[in-house]
């Protein structure tokens, strides 16, 4: 008998009337069980790129892109999803249930602490729940946090490679036009590192799901008391994502 709490479709639903619609069967609509979860479009090719990835249609076609590919000869999805909790999440939760179960997403931030640079690189511990999409999957008290082997691993192959980078919280935002003053100084003086749109809720959706998920960002902005400082199409920017997408695509080679 059906609960108060059940949901009235699900993220198969889709995917049954998807695989309809083209008059394919289910399972080609099937993804890698590694998924590299990217927003930016170069960050998107670039990472297609790295594995050598063929394009597939799946679900959006060519306004949510998907390929698949190798990295060290193991099979991996790269997905460009739409910016923003909500969106990233629609996607999150078909592709976990066309068989994604080990995720890192790999995005850009705004650097909230003084020490931070545009360029530098974060992975991340926790997400800090202020959008709210993650409050429709799990009690407002319940925190959520990346994946501790994922993380584990990323921070290895970083290390490994001599790669500089941070490791710490990040503050998750429906509202970037309402970064205040007073939310920015609570977050830099608690230790919180950037600011982003997504992470709190893919981490939110992955403990719902049981599936792995970690986190990594470069800093493409930094917020200050004077105001904000913007890099997102910097050389350096671009670079050091392109250093992170190789990182967490060994990462998930080896996981």
């Amino acid at each position: 008998m059906a609960k108060e709490d059940d949901p009235i479709f699900s993220p198969l639903d889709t995917i049954r009337y998807v695989a309809e619609k083209r008059g394919v069967p289910i399972d080609a609509l099937k993804i890698p069980e590694r998924l590299l979860l990217t927003y930016q479009r170069s960050a998107f090719e670039c990472a297609k790129g790295l594995i050598n990835g063929r394009s597939v249609e799946w679900i959006y076609g060519e306004a949510q892109p998907f390929c698949i590919g190798e990295f060290n000869n193991v099979e991996i999805g790269v997905g460009r999803f739409w910016i923003g909790a909500p969106a990233a999440v629609i996607t999150l939760e078909e592709a976990v249930a066309c068989g994604a179960k080990i995720i890192i997403e790999v995005g850009l931030a705004g650097g909230l602490q003084e020490f931070l640079k545009p360029a530098d690189i974060i992975v991340v511990t926790e997400a800090i729940r202020d959008e709210g999409t993650s409050y429709h999957y799990l009690p407002p008290e319940v925190k959520v946090e990346s994946s501790q082997r994922l993380r584990e691993t990323l921070i290895k192959c970083l290390n490994d490679g001599g790669i500089r980078h941070f490791v710490g919280p990040v503050w998750s935002t429906d509202g970037v036009y309402r970064e205040t003053l007073g939310k920015f100084r609570r977050f830099r003086d608690s230790g919180v590192l950037a600011v982003d749109m997504e992470t709190s809720a893919i981490f939110a959706v992955a403990k719902y799901r049981n599936v792995e998920a970690a986190s990594a960002q470069v800093v493409s902005d930094i917020l200050t008391e004077k105001g904000w400082l913007q890099a997102f199409y910097e050389k350096s920017v671009k670079e050091s994502m392109e250093v992170l997408l190789k990182a967490a695509l060994e990462t998930l080679s080896k996981s």
